[in-house]
Order: structure tokens, then sequence, then C-alpha cells
């Protein structure tokens, strides 16, 4: 059996009482294996949680067991069994003597080339390559092994930041914005993507600039790829920034709207207004 202490003390291992063992004694000299296949109490006591531990044989002398004093306290050889594994309460500390307060694990650079923490995934990884939960075990933060970054609430980035690849932002909510970019706790701007694909922005300053630039609505996926920022169609010129470019019509809040006109037969494209009903209620022609 395990104890905490060389006298007295309180037994550890095993949780009931040892169970017997016959072993083969010459001139006092005895050996077994503690914990290997075939020794009848598994060697399941932590040896993390203390390392001032002592090793108590009881001898059968015929009518009752003797205890052999003094109990032998189990030196490193034992505790060489766990180096496989770095576990415990305490603060553990790498690269450093110091661990940063607070702190369960500190790992520090050793030199400005040495890189703190690398993980490398096994070939074919499918489970995440990094994963941080809360005390209930819902997942907060993970790296899965695409290199794919999750988070299970808000994600907020500070200082100059650079996407050298796609930014997916998934959210089945209809309601909440999925993508807020803010310049600070109060003013921010949101962008949610409804249930049938449509974008909505919104801006609790009131307003959605496009500062030096023109506004180009296209028809089609690369509608827009034919014109330039200084063309629209083969001759017409746009002057300056500032332009809403439509390809169909621009229409009011009232259902008033201009709209392209083709006069058909080839003739010239004329741009007309038109009411709330649709009709024509005024026509721009070029010609006059």
């Amino acid at each position: 059996s395990i104890w905490d202490s060389s006298t007295g003390g309180t037994k550890l291992w095993p949780t009931g009482d040892p169970t017997p063992v016959t072993l083969l004694v010459r001139q006092g000299v005895f050996n077994v294996n503690i914990g290997d296949a075939t020794y009848p109490d598994p060697l399941n006591y932590n040896f993390n949680t203390n390392k001032n531990i002592y090793l108590q044989v009881s001898v059968y002398n015929g009518a009752d067991y003797e205890d052999l004093t003094p109990r032998q306290q189990v030196s490193s050889a034992v505790f060489a069994q766990i180096s496989g594994a770095v576990s415990g309460t305490g603060q553990s500390s790498f690269g450093t003597t110091t661990p940063i307060s607070n702190s369960v694990v500190t790992i520090e650079a050793t030199s400005t080339s040495a890189i703190p923490v690398s993980i490398r995934a096994f070939t074919g990884q499918l489970a995440n390559l990094f994963r941080i939960e809360d005390s209930s075990l819902n997942p907060l933060f993970s790296v899965n092994s695409l290199g794919g970054v999750f988070a299970s609430s808000t994600l907020n980035v500070t200082g100059a930041t650079n996407l050298y690849s796609k930014l997916k932002v998934v959210d089945t909510d209809t309601v909440a914005a999925q993508l807020r970019v803010s310049q600070s706790d109060i003013n921010r701007s949101e962008f949610l993507v409804d249930a049938t694909g449509d974008l909505h922005i919104s801006s609790n300053g009131g307003n959605v600039l496009q500062e030096d630039q023109n506004l180009w609505v296209c028809v089609g996926g690369s509608g827009c790829s034919v014109n330039t920022d200084t063309m629209v169609g083969p001759d017409h010129l746009i002057v300056g920034k500032g332009n809403i470019i439509a390809d169909t019509s621009l229409i009011f809040g009232n259902k008033f709207k201009f709209k392209l006109k083709d006069n058909g037969g080839g003739a010239t494209t004329t741009t007309v207004m038109l009411d709330s009903s649709g009709s024509e209620i005024l026509e721009f022609d070029e010609g006059r």
C-alpha cells in the first residue's frame, strides 16, 4: 500500500484493503512489479497529487499481517513513469522560471527567432487543431484542421490587421447582424444577410457614405465589368466622382422612377420618368 507519511498518516492506494500476493523469498529478498498486467490491484494512483509518498509492505506471519518498518519513500523512479505527460494543479512555465501572474501555463520565447508555440496537424487531421471551452464544455473558440476560425461570440480585433484569405461570417440569425464594424462601442455599422440572401446595412450615425467614388448598380454578375470609372457605354463619359450609374431604373420611395427606354428599331435609348402607376410623365430627349 502507499501512504502519505513515513509513519501513521493516510493510506493513498489502493482504495480498499490491499490484495495479498504470494511471492518467492530467498534470503529475505523478493521482487514484485506493482501495477503490471498480473498484479491484482491496478496502480491508479495519481502521483502528481503528492511528491512525498511511502510504500508500506505487510507480511503474513501465519496468523496475521505484520507491517515492515520503516516504510520506504517512493523516489524519482516512479515519477519517471509520468514523464510522458505534463499535468498538475500548480503553475507551469516553459522558457522561463517566472510564470505570468494567474496563468496556469506560461510559455516565453527564449530568443528573437524562437517560436513560443507551434501546433502541427497529424496526416489527414480531422479534429480541431485548437479549442477553447467554457466550464460547461461549450465551445468558445476553435481552429479547425483546415485553418477555419470559429468564435461563439464577438471576435474583437484591434490594431492594423491584414486578411490574406476569405473572411466568412455565417449565422442563421435573421435579426442580429452577422458582422459589426465599430469606431467605438457606440459608433458602429452593421451588416445583416436575411433568409433570402438580401443584404441590410445599418449605421447608428444614419448615413452610408461612399466618398469620392461612383456607385454602380449593374445587371448580371459581370454587368459592371464592361464599364470603367470613366465610361458608361461606348461614348458617354462620367464627369468626376459622386455619380450613381444604374443599368435599369432609379426608383424613389413614392414609386416614381427614372428609367431607360428603348425606342426600338435601333433608335437612341432615352430616359423617362414614370409616376407611381407606371405612366410616363417626363421624357428626356438628348436630341432636343
